[in-house]
């Protein structure tokens, strides 16, 4: 007798049904063949639906996700834009350079003409004490 992947209770419902050993046996392998073709049949369906599946999430992830292009090329779009306000303040820091030489030279010619202001004052200031007066009346 061969061994068969039929329960057991399933064979001898077979053998009381069919009536003998062999026409049970004969079914028994004609069902197992049977039930191999199905499972194989099905095992390949699950295999090619699993391939589709795989295939259709793997275009809904490319549609979704980011590539390696699309990175490449934001990155390079942001440097070009931190290139150009670079070039701006670049363009700002000439100009504030610019300011600052033109703002410590008119420092120097009001510092100039605050000292020349004072000077003045005070000579003008001493000669017009009457103390100071009466001084270089004596001494002349």
């Amino acid at each position: 007798m061969q061994t068969y992947t039929l329960p057991r209770e399933t064979f001898n419902l077979l053998l009381k049904a069919l009536g003998g050993q062999e026409p049970a046996e004969v079914f028994a392998r004609s069902m197992e063949s049977f039930l191999v073709a199905i499972d194989n049949k099905a095992t390949a369906g699950i295999a090619e639906k699993k391939e589709l599946v795989k295939i259709e999430v793997r275009e809904e992830l490319r549609k979704e996700l980011v590539t390696r292009e699309m990175f490449e090329s934001l990155g390079k779009e942001i440097r070009e834009r931190f290139n150009v306000v670079d070039e701006k303040f670049r363009v700002v820091d000439i100009k504030l350079e610019s300011l600052e030489g033109r703002m410590d030279e008119k420092f120097k010619s009001l510092n100039f003409k605050l000292n020349l202001f004072l000077a003045v004052a005070l000579i003008a200031l001493t000669f017009a004490n009457p103390a100071f007066v009466e001084l270089i009346k004596k001494a002349f």
